[in-house]
């Protein structure tokens, strides 16, 4: 049976499988779809959510920042401006209020004492006076009893007058109270405009009644106990003499109640002259004032019109009555009786009379007031206003215009304040600068001040601000100190015209000599404020700094800076021209700092200030210290790093500069030059480095001869020596290398020289460039072999011509050029001085390590 396809059978087959397939993927579209809507729905509320933080985080950038944005500008008649206009009278007038409310609380509690006491003295007072019944107990009702006698009369007078006054007083303080009680309650108004308004207007009407309210009752109050006191004084005065004889024991208490209450009056006398001595006095009152003319009162300014007036018009010569309206009238009526008789009067039935006496009486008057001596008068006047003025002219006023004292309060307050809020307020206002021109006193009182604004409990502001003032300070003091100078030259030039006899700056000397006071004081003041400054540094360079009139402006410049680049400008101090204390200290503790920052795993540390160091002036400053120390060499190389060849290039030139080395140390052009040379020894071909190596010979050191002189002979085999420019120090630094022999500096101990392999290196060299060196040369003595060390290595791989064994196994004396020797016979010692070594030409060596430890090789010492 054959099996043929039938045409419809791949569709059918494709059908079969595609049913099936297409459920499937209509099942997980379906999936899918439901798997996004759902994921739209949680993006929905991650927006939503996102939408809310950000709002949230806006809120909180907002107020974050807040205190360094500027305020929304709002209108003058904003509610909110307003209610803060209010709460700020209003806490002014609850000030006044409670000081008000304190003075009539105090009064009303001594009134109560003071009645209670006047009550038990005025009761039996007031029983002298009523009758008193017979011994059967009856009294006479049926007529008035007698008056009592005046003095016990006169004592009832003021006891009752006393109370009476005290009573007022109370009711007056009662009212006084409730009506400032008033003046705090919150008008009832609509808008905190009007409140402010209504609130204002009303302490403007009540104020100066208020102020009139407690005059009146400290007043009453005084007269209250007067009348009490003198009330009691003349009760004793009548019981001590109601007797047969005089009560002494009464008589003597009533002179020393006397002599209380006259101290007492004298208090008040003596309070009040202080207060009219001094102003801001506690005694201040309302006399004190009236003395001074300061009260302002209506009285007072009705007395002064009148006096001015008065004084216009009378003292000046004037007729003050000739202001007056009805001067005309009286005149006239005074011609038209003139002629007027009195038998004229009598005949007319008396109708004159009126005009007669109104005659007479202008005439009395008129005559009174021409018998005042007006002038005299108004002298009177004008001599208690000339009082009065000198009063104010001598009076001890508060000195509220002095920046000096302004300058004292404030230190004075600042060391002393506990709140660390107020400080942040007042730290503001903090200057170094105002104190050196204005100050007073001595620095100590910094002292005190800084100790308080570094306190723990001060706020990283106030600390800063401390900080910065000497950065204020030191940007300053370059432009005072020449307008300073400039004023002294100025001064300088007067005084000369002033002696040629100009006179006008001759009236002007004294002037000149309280600014040149002046100005010293201020420089005084600038080192004393340098030197605290400095003292308050707890790091060890800053303590060896010396403060003088030369170089303050330098201390307080290096003081200003943060310090990694204080620490960095010191590590170049050598390389500074101002003297700032003992330079050699300075740099120690500078390298010192460094290096425990190494010990202690901070590179970093050290390496940010490196990144603040002018790597040459630094340079300069290792190179001409006055001691160096091995350990120097840990931030040399940090100094120098990968500058190798510049700082050869640099230190060449430098060495070029003729100076004065007999005070610096030889080690420092040497670590210099070993360290920037490094190891292995590869010098660029262009490179002369003739000026390091002719100062090496001259000057050379016990610590790095060694290396100076393998790095230096290393150089030499590199380089062409026919083209260096220094071949005399060449040649005499060779010289040093075959001979010169070191003792240690400090102690007896080996003596150093170089190694063989670099003294035979040199002697191949002079023997090469015999003739190079011809017109430098001096007789030497036999140089000797030595046995090669085992670690020798050629001094240079490059050169063939120098790459040579050791003399102990080459040595040939006839190889060995005729150098110039003198013939020795055994028994022979034969010592070159290092004045012998020195080639023509050559300053001799100046170093005084030369001069003391140098020494030269005994050539005929078999142990060698």
């Amino acid at each position: 049976m054959s099996s043929t396809s039938h045409p419809d059978e791949p569709a059918a087959i494709e059908a079969e499988v595609d049913g099936p397939t297409n459920t499937l993927l209509a099942a997980n579209f379906s999936k899918l779809i439901a798997v996004v809507e759902k994921l739209g729905t949680t993006m929905e509320k991650v927006e939503s959510t996102l939408l809310d933080h950000g709002k949230k985080f806006d809120v909180l950038t907002r107020d974050a920042l807040k205190n360094d944005q500027p305020y929304d500008q709002k209108e003058l008649e904003d509610e909110s401006t307003c209610l803060a206009l209010y709460d700020m009278v209003m806490a002014k007038t609850k000030e006044k209020a409670d000081e008000w409310n304190g003075t009539m609380d105090v009064t009303l509690i001594f009134i109560a004492l003071f009645s209670a006491v006047l009550t038990a003295f005025l009761v039996p007072a007031t029983q002298t006076l009523l009758p008193t019944s017979d011994n059967s107990g009856n009294s006479t009702s049926s007529q008035a009893p007698p008056l009592p006698p005046r003095s016990d009369e006169a004592v009832c007078a003021f006891y009752y007058l006393s109370l009476i006054t005290a009573i007022i007083i109370a009711v007056l303080c009662a009212l006084g109270r409730q009506w400032v009680r008033r003046l705090t309650i919150r008008p009832n108004k609509k808008t905190w405009r009007e409140r402010m308004f209504w609130h204002i207007e009303r302490m403007r009407r009540a104020e100066k009644w208020l102020q009139a309210l407690m005059e009146v009752l400290y007043w009453m109050l005084l007269g209250s106990i007067g009348l009490f006191m003198s009330g009691l004084l003349y009760q004793l005065w009548n019981v001590s003499h109601s007797f047969e004889e005089q009560a002494t024991i009464l008589l003597a208490t009533w002179a020393l109640g006397v002599i209380l209450v006259g101290g007492i009056v004298a208090t008040m006398i003596a309070t009040t002259y202080h207060a009219v001595r001094y102003q801001a006095s506690v005694f201040e009152g309302l006399i004190s004032r009236v003395i001074v003319g300061e009260a302002d009162t209506g009285f007072a300014t009705a007395v002064k019109s009148i006096w001015t007036w008065s004084k216009e018009r009378v003292v000046k010569g004037g007729k003050w009555w000739s202001e007056v309206k009805i001067q005309e009238p009286l005149n006239a009526g005074w011609m038209r009786f003139k002629t007027v008789r009195l038998s004229d009067a009598l005949k007319s039935g008396g109708r004159r009379m009126r005009t007669l006496v109104a005659k007479k009486s202008w005439k009395s008057f008129r005559t009174t007031m021409t018998k005042i001596r007006w002038k005299k008068w108004m002298k009177t006047l004008n001599l208690m206003k000339k009082a009065q003025d000198w009063i104010q002219r001598n009076r001890v006023e508060v000195q509220s215009e002095s920046k000096e004292t302004l300058l004292a309060t404030y230190l004075d307050h600042i060391a002393e304040a506990s709140d660390p809020t107020l400080l942040d307020r007042a730290a503001a206002s903090l200057s170094y600068r105002v104190w050196v021109q204005s100050g007073g006193g001595s620095v100590d009182q910094w002292q005190k001040v800084y100790t308080r604004l570094m306190a723990t409990d001060t706020s990283f502001r106030v600390k800063e601000t401390v900080t910065a003032q000497i950065v204020r300070l030191s940007a300053w003091f370059p432009g005072r100190r020449k307008q300073i100078e400039r004023n002294r030259e100025d001064r300088a030039l007067q005084d000369g015209w002033a002696r040629e006899g100009n006179e006008f700056f001759m009236a002007r000397s004294k002037k000149r000599e309280e600014e040149a006071k002046k100005e010293d004081e201020e420089e005084r003041r600038a080192i004393q404020l340098s030197e605290f400054l400095l003292s308050q540094r707890t790091d060890k360079i800053s303590g060896e700094l010396t403060s003088t009139w030369e170089n303050y402006t330098h201390i307080l410049d290096l003081l200003s800076l943060p310090f990694d680049k204080f620490v960095a400008k010191c590590l170049c101090i050598h390389d500074h021209n101002i003297d700032l204390g003992n330079h050699q200290r300075i740099f120690l503790s500078s390298v010192d700092h460094c290096s425990d920052l190494l010990r202690a795993d901070k590179s970093d540390d050290v390496t940010r200030i490196l990144s603040h160091v002018d790597h040459f002036s630094a340079l300069r400053s290792f190179i001409l210290a006055n001691s160096y120390s091995t350990w120097y060499d840990d931030i040399l190389k940090l100094i120098i790093g990968d500058r190798k060849n510049e700082v050869l290039r640099f230190l060449s030139e430098f060495l070029l500069t003729s100076r004065d080395w007999s005070n610096i140390d030889p080690d420092g052009p040497s670590s210099v030059f070993v360290n920037a040379a490094g190891s292995p020894f590869q010098f660029p071909s262009d490179l002369d480095l003739s000026p390091i190596i002719a100062h090496i010979g001259q000057h050379p050191s016990w610590w790095t001869w060694l290396k100076a002189s393998d790095t230096s002979i290393a150089h030499l085999g590199q380089c062409d020596i026919s083209t260096v420019s220094d071949p005399a120090g060449v040649h005499h630094f060779l010289q040093q290398c075959v001979h010169l022999e070191l003792a240690h500096p400090w102690a007896d101990v080996e003596l150093r020289r170089t190694s063989p392999d670099t003294r035979n290196a040199a002697l191949i060299l002079l023997h090469r460039h015999e003739a190079l060196f011809a017109p430098f040369a001096i007789p030497l003595p036999p140089s000797p072999i030595f046995a090669a060390q085992d670690d020798a290595i050629s001094p240079d791989a490059q050169n063939s011509n120098l790459d040579f064994p050791p003399l102990s196994e080459s040595y040939d004396p006839d190889e060995i050029p005729s150098l110039p020797i003198s013939t020795l016979n055994d028994h022979t010692t034969s010592v070159i001085t290092s004045a012998d070594l020195d080639p023509p030409g050559l300053p001799p060596p100046s170093s005084t390590w030369l001069a003391d430890n140098h020494h030269v090789i005994n050539m005929t010492d078999t142990d060698l």
